[in-house]
This record gives structure tokens, sequence and C-alpha cells, in this order.
């Protein structure tokens, strides 16, 4: 773990510094958790969640020079994939968010040269378990909640995050992580007791 750890450091540290294949290959590793990430945020819209997933990595690609290094680089794109995610849901056109941009552009004059491309997503675990109309349902229900309660439902319940770990992905106190996943909660109760045949 930690030579895994220290491999991907140094692949960071030479992408800052303009290495392509570096960042390519930090595209590689971390592909799938961006992808299952914007899969839940988007409520399994594959389509969504790939075109999300991509502008994840065009935004990085554009900013990682500038990336310091204070948060791990799994905890920065996480930042990146929901900042994009909001600003698709608050806005009225949300297919401007989702225009198809090459990553083979390029992205600012001292990125020149770089030309690398996401590699086409197989079935990812959270959308193998699709099949059951069950989960259908639950995710149907995901989808309808408030974009900062969904997102803490997701980080706590899908992926598994600590109270704290939420807290600074999300920059919101421990408090404010606690109500909203409660708030979160009792709205997929309502929803769903009714669908599901459960009492109250």
């Amino acid at each position: 773990m930690t030579d895994s750890k220290e491999v991907l450091k140094g692949y960071v540290n030479q992408a800052r510094k303009g290495d392509c294949e570096a960042f390519e290959a930090l595209v590689k590793y971390h592909t799938n958790y961006v992808f299952n990430l914007a899969y839940n945020l988007t409520a399994g819209n594959r389509s969504d969640a790939d075109d999300l997933t991509q502008m994840t990595f065009v935004r990085a690609f554009q900013a990682v020079k500038r990336f310091e290094g204070r948060s791990e680089f799994k905890t920065w794109l996480h930042r990146i994939t929901v900042n994009l995610w909001k600003n698709m849901v608050r806005s009225q056109k949300r297919r401007k968010y989702f225009q198809h941009q090459s990553i083979n552009e390029d992205p600012s004059e001292d990125s020149a040269g770089c030309h690398l491309e996401l590699e086409e997503n197989g079935l990812g675990p959270l959308e193998k378990v699709e099949q059951s109309e069950t989960s259908q349902i639950v995710r149907a229900a995901i989808g309808k909640i408030p974009p900062d309660e969904r997102e803490v439902t997701i980080l706590r319940d899908i992926e598994g995050y600590s109270y704290e770990e939420i807290a600074d992905l999300c920059h919101i106190p421990l408090g404010t992580v606690k109500s909203r996943l409660s708030r979160a909660r009792r709205l997929l109760r309502n929803a769903l007791d009714p669908i599901l045949g459960r009492s109250s």
C-alpha cells in the first residue's frame, strides 16, 4: 500500500511538471472511482456519468499544475467531480455543462503536446447491481433527493466514508454531515416504504 502511494505521488509530481504519460497513468488508476461516483451522483444515468467523468479529467488536466498536494489526488478529483455535478444540477440547461470536449485539445499553452484519451468504461460493480428491480427503485429515489443530501448519503451509505472524511471532503462541519444524512435517510424512507411495501 505504501509503495502504491509513493508511486502515485511520483506520478502526481511528474504530471505537475507537464508529463503527459504520468497524467495518463493517474487517469487509468482513478477512472473507476470517478465514474462510480459520477454514476451515483447522476442517479444511474450512464450517459451523464460518462460525460461527467470526462469533464472531471479535462478539468483536472487543465489544473494539475496548480495542484498543491494538500489533499490526496483522489480527494481532489472527488471535489472536482462533485463541483461539476452541482453546476449541472443548478443549471436549467444542464447539457451546457456536458458538451463533448476532446482531451486532445490544448487546454492551455503550457500543456501543449499532451494527447490523452479516456478508456471506455466497462460495467462497474455498482452498474452490475442495477440488474435488480429493487436497485433501480432505490437509485431513482436517491436521484430525487436534494443535491447536498444526495452527496452525503452516497458518500456514507454507498462508498462507506466516515463522518469525519465526509466533513473534510464536503468542507462542512461534522454536525452538518449528520443532519444532512439524517434528512436524506428520512426522505428515502418516506419514498421507498410505500413502494417496497414496508410499514413505517
